[in-house]
């Protein structure tokens, strides 16, 4: 490929045919040049880019050679191929191909011919903020739509948003590679988020700051953050928040929130595209984008423009069509083909003749060639026709107007069995139900049939199926006879009840009526039954109430009731008998109280021993015992010397005493006894409820 306009014509991969270059990728940073084609095989408007692959060669992205750089290509399209989606470039081939002893890759896409954004503004155009609304809805759906697919774009730019002739916005370039922050070209890093200059990794969140300068740029014409150098754009962004200002209306607010310069303080793809939604209601309603064109599809564009007049051609003034040899056949070209001889040179007009005598009539344009009809295969079509009529001159008529008027009724009649029988073939409605509407819309294409597509739930057939056709399978129709496809739009809906107050049992049997799924969850409620069903919601959708519908299949989570919650017993220790009572009463605990005891350590009137202890769990109406201390009471030690170890226990224990460390043979008698380390002996006074350890020989 010596010169770029030499590729007109040619045909990659036996199938994609280079039509005209776009005039936009010349000069492209790249290296790559776009054309507008041909898919041969469908005969569809595609798109394709060719590169030469050692132009793709980049050591600051790690290639070195020719495979290297086709290694990369691939993983590219492998990433961009896997993304589908409505707001994002449909990247549908790729290829190599060697042009003048040169290897070349290419990459076939979907034709946007409404031009980029960096065209947009370019040439002096400003989006209002209603129409940068729109396109940062689209852009958030495309990138939270790569986001689920842990992919993020990364080098987001007015040059990577491409309108369509539907004045809708696509995401192209994902899966391109990533320059290294010290390669990044000027372009690039006035879009970048500026952690990427502190060695930030790219991510989503970079992504809707990219974003988020876009929108701004694309309302005033202007980057926030600009600089003349790579250093400087970083520089000037570094900890500083995104300026808006009040011509922005409602996307003031969610503009700032989505250029902060920190990311953790971003909106996620999704979360800033739902704020950029919630912002539309105070904004006026969007005018039709005037998008650009791309050279060579300006009047295509030009006729999507919603503002325009449909003109009308004036036929008023045309001159019948005349018949400059009423003795030679006349060519009707057709798809189909109907006896006669095949003419070599096919003419190109609808209705052509050079104008000469002897030359015959030609009818038709299209490449299929025409087909000579002489005077019998008139005959014939005439005979075949129902609607032509026989005419029968009366004998007082002249010969020759009896001739006339057969002839003109042979031609007549041949004019409309030609026209039903070649001109405009029947075809049988093919199989089309199960099929996308996409599919089917294909297998029809062809016979020029009128679409009609009417949405209808299904529960047994899947989202954006054919569930059936009208005239069905197998009914002919002609062309432009109109065909409706009923497509689902997925399972049918089912209206949502009141569950409350239903046992879990009822609830799910409900629920499972009208085709949803429960999940049942265990809910602690004081009020409601156990196995009751406390409160009911949808989790993808907690707004929804009784009334509204949801799609079966649905998940309905239900919050069965496990009677009251357990009580956490509280420590009532040093609590007067009164407090305590009053706490636990509280918690619908319920007091029982043991006899009093002297306590060493609590005074009179204070709790000093409860059972549970602190911190256990207790249904409610569950017991707490609890013992009021009567103060330091003193005691006699009684006779333990030289008894074994169960003598001694009963007795010490007898008198309020608390068994402490036990040392020796406790099958021999006692040694000694010490409280708080002192020995006492027998008959020492000490005070109720002190430990006493024992020492055996």
């Amino acid at each position: 490929m010596s010169e770029p306009q030499n590729m007109p014509g040619t045909v990659l991969s036996g199938r994609y045919q280079v039509d005209q270059l776009r005039l936009e990728s010349v000069g492209s940073s790249s290296g790559a040049l776009q054309y507008d084609a041909t898919d041969l095989s469908s005969l569809e408007a595609i798109s394709v880019r060719i590169v030469a692959l050692s132009q793709l060669i980049d050591t600051a992205l790690g290639s070195t050679t020719s495979d290297d750089a086709l290694a990369a290509f691939e993983q590219q399209f492998d990433i961009a191929s896997s993304l589908r989606h409505p707001c994002i470039e449909s990247v549908l081939d790729h290829g190599e191909v060697t042009l003048d002893g040169e290897r070349y890759v290419f990459v076939v896409g979907e034709r946007l011919a409404g031009g980029s954004l960096r065209e947009f503004l370019d040439r002096g155009r400003r989006l209002t903020p209603s129409q940068a609304l729109i396109v940062g809805i689209d852009i958030c759906r495309a990138l939270d739509a790569a986001a689920k697919q842990g992919i993020s774009h990364s080098d987001l730019r007015p040059s990577r948003l491409v309108f369509g002739l539907d004045r809708r916005v696509r995401l192209v370039g994902f899966g391109a590679p990533l320059r290294p922050l010290d390669a990044l070209g000027l372009e690039q890093a006035t879009y970048s988020a500026p952690e990427l200059a502190e060695g930030g990794a790219r991510s989503a969140s970079s992504d809707v700051y990219s974003l988020a300068l876009i929108l701004v740029e694309s309302m005033t014409g202007d980057v926030p953050f600009a600089g003349e150098t790579v250093a400087a754009a970083f520089a000037n962004r570094s900890g500083k928040l995104l300026p808006v200002n009040a011509d922005f209306g409602a996307l003031a607010q969610v503009l700032e929130h989505a250029g902060r310069p920190t990311a953790a303080e971003r909106f996620s793809p999704r979360e800033f595209g739902q704020a950029l939604v919630q912002s539309a209601e105070n904004l006026p309603r969007p005018t039709p984008i005037d998008v650009v064109g791309t050279g060579l599809f300006d009047a295509e564009v030009a006729v999507t423009d919603p503002s325009q007049p449909v003109v009308r051609p004036d036929l008023s003034m045309m001159p019948p069509v005349e018949n400059v040899a009423p003795n030679e056949p006349i060519l009707i070209r057709t798809t189909p083909k109907f006896g006669g001889s095949e003419v070599i040179d096919p003419p190109t007009a609808l209705i052509a003749t050079d104008g000469s005598a002897g030359t015959p009539l030609t009818i038709g344009g299209d490449d299929t060639g025409p087909i000579a009809m002489d005077a019998d295969s008139l005959q014939v079509l005439a005979a075949e026709d129902p609607t032509s009529q026989v005419v029968r001159p009366k004998k007082r008529w002249g010969r020759r107007i009896a001739i006339g008027v057969v002839v003109v009724a042979l031609i007549a009649g041949a004019g409309v069995g030609a026209y039903f029988t070649v001109l405009n073939p029947k075809n049988p409605v093919p199989a089309l139900v199960g099929l996308t509407e996409a599919e089917a819309r294909n297998q029809v294409s062809p016979f020029g049939w009128g679409i009609t597509v009417v949405k209808e739930r299904s529960d047994s057939v899947q989202a954006g199926q054919i569930i059936r056709t009208d005239p069905v399978l197998g009914a002919n129709l002609a062309k432009r006879d109109g065909i409706t496809m009923v497509v689902s739009e997925g399972p049918t809906l089912s209206v949502l009840i009141e569950l409350a107050g239903l046992t879990a049992d009822d609830a799910k049997a409900k629920l499972a009526e009208l085709g949803l799924e429960a999940a049942p969850i265990d809910t602690a409620d004081e009020a409601v039954a156990i196995g009751s069903v406390v409160s009911w919601t949808v989790p993808d959708q907690p707004t929804l109430k009784v009334g509204d519908s949801v799609v079966k299949g649905t998940t309905v989570a239900i919050n069965v009731s496990t009677g009251p919650a357990m009580r956490e017993v509280p420590n009532l220790l040093g609590m007067t008998l009164e407090a305590a009572t009053a706490k636990l009463t509280e918690l619908g605990l319920v007091v029982v109280e043991a006899p009093t005891m002297g306590s060493p350590d609590v005074p009179a009137g204070q709790i000093s021993v409860q059972v549970p202890v602190a911190a256990e769990k207790l249904a409610k109406g569950g017991t707490v015992t609890i013992t009021v201390s009567k103060g330091q009471t003193t005691t006699l030690i009684p006779t333990i010397y030289g008894r074994d170890l169960a003598s001694v226990k009963e007795r010490l224990l007898k008198y309020g005493m608390v068994i402490g460390k036990v040392t020796g043979n406790t099958k021999r008698g006692l040694k000694s006894a010490l409280v708080d380390g002192k020995v006492v002996k027998n008959y020492a006074r000490v005070i109720v409820g002190k430990t006493v350890d024992l020492v055996f020989p």
